[in-house]
């Protein structure tokens, strides 16, 4: 067969390479019908839990979800978003009312009523706002898991995937974080996947670029968990550029996923600024984003503690206060003034702060996350333990799927990532709940090892039995 350039290409590489497209469309389609068999039936049963539980529900107890509804109404009136409307006509900050909150809810509700023209917004479009958020998170990652060929986990996920991400939704922003994790979790996975070219350039190149998307969603739905996806990309980025240094390549490409890491990673401030920028709105005194020195000094009182803090932002408030009277909550001074006190008590008092973070993480290993299941500490012992062994003795390539050592590890650096965020900030399941996903598919990249070791195992005792 000739090319348009002259040249000529044997009809037997055509035909295979036909061959090759064809297979990825059917294999990519037999996705397609999986993912419809296990995932649209609980999506719609969540939907109409969402429709029957607050259906008929006005207020929510989460205060910051008043204030979302609120401003997706002031939205659809005067088309800007992250803003409330004042009685006198004049748009003021979200933030000066919802303090302390990351803006992604609100935002995403307003872009919604914005688009769909809805009339009011109310909880249900809340709810449903988490359903799609776990529901996206669910698709990337179950989707990632297939194009890296990891079927015995991608399987098992598939099967778990919805009740794990599905079956409890409520409207405060906590019921979407399990998808948002799951979506920070891709990019560095990505990366090296690439890199290691267990996905093709194609491929490796979309989901970069989905993960990119993903952890843009995460920086506006919460910063922590961006801030894990930030760590672990860059990390990735790193190891890639001091391998390649070795070998002599070029690190240009990895450069330019940096950059683009850095402005996902902005996409908050952006929304923010072109609001400022688009709009009349009154200068606000808050940060418009979720605070971290309040967190770690508030996170000192999630036990019984000689500091006699307890977890409230009142109690934060209260010693802020102390320091200077005219502060106001959740402003760049309280912020400030919360850094001071908790290195204040990191500093002097060691052993305690030590102690403190021993028992949550005592609490936080010892609770399954998701039931029925082992502690979680068990759960991080038996994954690491494989991890190194199999690192250890090549265990991965021994039954054909060395890219499972990727899943596995970046399963592991998650649950770890999420340990680190109980420890320092609060032990409650409810903050811990996102590690499921990691939990899942770790177990799953388990299953899958152990299903390949008994099929080589198998396959070399029936080669000697039948020579």
């Amino acid at each position: 067969m000739q090319r348009d350039d002259g040249s000529t290409v044997p009809d037997g590489a055509m035909s295979l390479a036909r061959t090759v497209w064809i297979l990825g469309k059917i294999r990519w389609l037999l996705f397609v019908v999986i993912l419809l068999g296990f995932g649209v039936g609980p999506m719609m049963t969540s939907f109409e839990d969402a429709e029957r539980n607050y259906g008929e529900v006005s207020t929510s107890d989460w205060v910051h979800t008043n204030y979302w509804l609120k401003s997706a109404d002031c939205a659809r009136e005067t088309g800007a978003w992250l803003a409330l409307c004042a009685d006198d006509g004049k748009l003021k900050p979200i933030s000066e009312e919802a303090i302390g909150d990351d803006p992604g809810h609100a935002f995403l509700l307003a872009v919604w009523t914005i688009i769909s023209g809805d009339d009011d917004a109310d909880l249900v479009d809340v709810a449903g706002l988490n359903i799609a958020l776990n529901s996206l998170g669910f698709l990337l990652l179950a989707g990632f898991l297939f194009a890296l060929r990891a079927y015995p986990c991608f399987l098992l996920f598939m099967y778990m995937g919805p009740i794990v991400y599905l079956k409890w939704i409520g409207v405060a922003p906590h019921w979407a974080l399990l998808g948002v994790a799951s979506m920070a979790a891709v990019l560095p996975m990505a990366i090296l996947a690439k890199e290691y070219r267990f996905l093709s350039s194609r491929l490796g190149q979309w989901f970069i670029g989905l993960g990119l998307l993903g952890l843009a969603s995460a920086a506006l739905v919460r910063e922590a968990i961006a801030l894990m996806g930030i760590v672990t990309a860059f990390s990735a980025i790193a190891f890639i550029a001091l391998r390649r240094r070795r070998t002599g390549e070029g690190v240009r490409d990895l450069v330019v996923v940096a950059v683009l890491i850095v402005a996902a990673a902005s996409v908050p401030y952006a929304a923010i600024a072109a609001r400022d920028v688009m709009f009349d709105i009154e200068p606000g005194q808050l940060v418009e984003r979720h605070g971290f020195s309040d967190i770690l000094y508030m996170g000192l009182g999630s036990v019984p503690n000689s500091f006699g803090i307890t977890y409230s932002d009142w109690v934060a408030l209260a010693a802020a206060q102390k320091v200077d009277p005219d502060v106001v909550h959740c402003s760049p001074d309280f912020y400030r003034i919360m850094w001071g006190l908790y290195l204040d008590k990191l500093l002097t008092d060691p052993a305690e702060v030590a102690r403190i973070y021993f028992e949550k993480a005592r609490l936080l290993l010892s609770d399954p996350v998701l039931e029925p299941g082992p502690p979680l500490g068990v759960v991080l012992l038996v994954g690491l333990c494989h991890f190194l062994v199999a690192k250890k003795f090549d265990l991965w390539s021994k039954v054909g799927f060395p890219q499972g050592s990727l899943v596995e590890g970046a399963a592991l650096v998650f649950i770890g990532l999420f340990v680190a965020q109980g420890i320092l900030a609060s032990p409650d399941r409810g903050y811990a709940m996102p590690v499921g996903a990691a939990i899942v598919t770790l177990i799953g990249v388990l299953v899958g090892f152990h299903l390949r070791a008994a099929y080589v195992v198998a396959k070399r005792y029936l080669a000697r039995a039948h020579p």
